[in-house]
Formats: C-alpha cells, sequence, structure tokens
C-alpha cells in the first residue's frame, strides 16, 4: 500500500485534538493524554464540556406532558467548574501547549460528534460522569467512536497505570486485515509509531480448518494461512519500511476463530492499540460494535478508533 493512499485528518493548527471534559477521574487521564497527543503533533488543545439539565419524567396532560427538567444553570454551573479546574490543571501541567476551553449546551454524545468535524483527533474517557451526566461506556464513548467525523482514541487507562503518563512512550499496536479502513489505521500508527520512536506491532488475525481427512497436503493448511497473513503485513508496511529505515515493525499474524478476544490480549503489548473504524477479512466484515467496539469495552489501554476524511 502507498501510505499516501489512505489518509486520516492530520492534526495540526488547524485541525486541534479535542478532549471531552466531565469531571470525573477518567477525562482527566483522557484530556491529560490529549495534552500529550497535543504536544506530540505541535497542535492545540482544545477541551470541550456539553451539558444538559437532568429529565425529572412527564408532567401530567394538563401540563402538556412534556419533560420536567432540573434548573438548567445548575448543570451549567457544575459543568463550568469541572472545565475550569481541568483547564487550569492542563495548562500549568503542560505549559507548552495551547489550552482552550470550551462550554457548550447539549447532549454529551452529541456535542463531541458535532465538534468532531473540525477536529484532527479527539479523546473522551472510557467512562464518564458530570458533564455528560452518568454516561458510561456504551453510550459517550462507544457513539463518538463510531459517529465521529476524525479518527477517536478512547482513553483506556493501562492495567498497571497507578497516575497520569507523562509521556506517550511504549509500542503501537494495529489490526490489519487489508480493507481501507484497516489502511487508513495503518497509516495513523505507523506515523504515531514514528513521533514516539516506538515499535510498530501489526496484527492480522486468521483462521484456518484443520486437516481431518483424505490426503495430507503437502503444507499444513494452518501453516499455510499463518504464511498468507505475514505476507500480507509484509506487503503493506513495505513501503513504510523503505522511506523509515528507523521504524522498528513486528509482525504478529495470530490464529483465532475470535478476533475481537484475539485483539483485546494483543493490546497488553502495547501504549496505543489502533483499528480502523470497519474491517474485512481477518475481521471478517465486522462493525463499530465487534471488534473496534470490543476494543473499546476491553482493551489494556487507550485505542484509537481511525476514521478517513
Amino acid at each position: 500500500m502507498d501510505p499516501e493512499t489512505a489518509v486520516p485528518r492530520p492534526i495540526g493548527p488547524d485541525h486541534p485534538v479535542i478532549a471531552g471534559v466531565d469531571g470525573s477521574e477518567c477525562g482527566i487521564l483522557a484530556a491529560r493524554h490529549a495534552a500529550l497527543l497535543a504536544r506530540e503533533r505541535g497542535a492545540p488543545l482544545e477541551l470541550v464540556c456539553g451539558y444538559q439539565s437532568a429529565l425529572y419524567g412527564f408532567a401530567p396532560p394538563w401540563l402538556g406532558g412534556e419533560y420536567l427538567a432540573a434548573d438548567q444553570g445548575e448543570a451549567r454551573h457544575a459543568a463550568e467548574q469541572a472545565l475550569t479546574g481541568v483547564t487550569a490543571q492542563l495548562r500549568e501541567q503542560c505549559p507548552d501547549v495551547e489550552v482552550r476551553a470550551h462550554l457548550v449546551a447539549g447532549a454529551g454524545a452529541q456535542v463531541l460528534i458535532e465538534q468532531s468535524r473540525r477536529a484532527g483527533i479527539v479523546v473522551v474517557g472510557s467512562r464518564g460522569a458530570g458533564g455528560f451526566t452518568g454516561l458510561l461506556l456504551g453510550s459517550v464513548s462507544s457513539q463518538v467512536a463510531a459517529h465521529a467525523h476524525t479518527t477517536v482514541v478512547v482513553y483506556r487507562p493501562a492495567d498497571t497505570d497507578t497516575e497520569p503518563a507523562a509521556t506517550l512512550a511504549g509500542p503501537v499496536l494495529v489490526g490489519y486485515d487489508g480493507s481501507p479502513p484497516a489502511q487508513a489505521a495503518l497509516q495513523f500508527a505507523a506515523q504515531e509509531a514514528l513521533l514516539r520512536q516506538a515499535t510498530l506491532i501489526m496484527v492480522n488475525v486468521h483462521w484456518q480448518a484443520p486437516w481431518y481427512r483424505g490426503d495430507k497436503p503437502a503444507v499444513d493448511p494452518a501453516d499455510a494461512a499463518r504464511a498468507e497473513a505475514e505476507q500480507l503485513l509484509a506487503d503493506a508496511v513495505a513501503p513504510w519500511r523503505a522511506g523509515h529505515a528507523e521504524l522498528a515493525v513486528e509482525l504478529r499474524p495470530v490464529h483465532s476463530l475470535n478476533a475481537e478476544r484475539a485483539l483485546v490480549e494483543a493490546s497488553r503489548d502495547a501504549a496505543l492499540t489502533v483499528v480502523g473504524s470497519r474491517g474485512r477479512g481477518g475481521f471478517t466484515g465486522k462493525l463499530l460494535g465487534s471488534v473496534s467496539h470490543a476494543l473499546v469495552e476491553h482493551a489494556h489501554g487507550p485505542v484509537a478508533v481511525v476514521h478517513t476524511s
């Protein structure tokens, strides 16, 4: 694949890193991670906090039957406090990153999806509260990952995290199956690995039924499938190796009937796991809600779901 074939939206002065802020502990870690991504790319960081009134239920028919809501001013005040606190913290911790803050009326997922139209990347925590009103993964994170107009990083603290990471260190893993979305994911992952001076791990999940009867084939079908998967990975990364001699690459064909489980398990070895928004082949037509969704829900660290421009 030509590295210029599939192009995720660039991150830079015209396409900021946008992070959803909600006052939760995971949201603060996600914002910190977003600041590191912004610093890495020399881009501004924009913190966005959505707020909406809590709904108490339907009014009686003689009052119009509409929802009764809490005072919107209270919701706005709580969101503003959360946003101000995180903004001040990041400006102190990352003085070399331009940090802007935006308070936006609306539901968390819808706000971030709309803001993603102008972003180079959107970062959201795997679980939230506060400005996003207690919505957990399966709501804000998965909705944004599925419907954003740019690449989304769902920040999942690594299993060993006890405090926010100070750097973006460690291997970058990409799930690759040869599909156009996987090609875009590879481009994003390769660029990240180069920026981080990290190893790029390429994983293809494949499966081949074993030989049971008849004449024994000259080559075991499982071995042949593994060789084919490894060749697929080698061909895909060849242009990157040719253009970037400093890029360390590990090719990892994985024999498994369950692509979701295989990628989740492989994510243990990565500081960032990257996947396209849709796939085929090793990921057999999976949409977000299967492979991507499984990673967003269960990966052992941050996950990038790549959407192309």
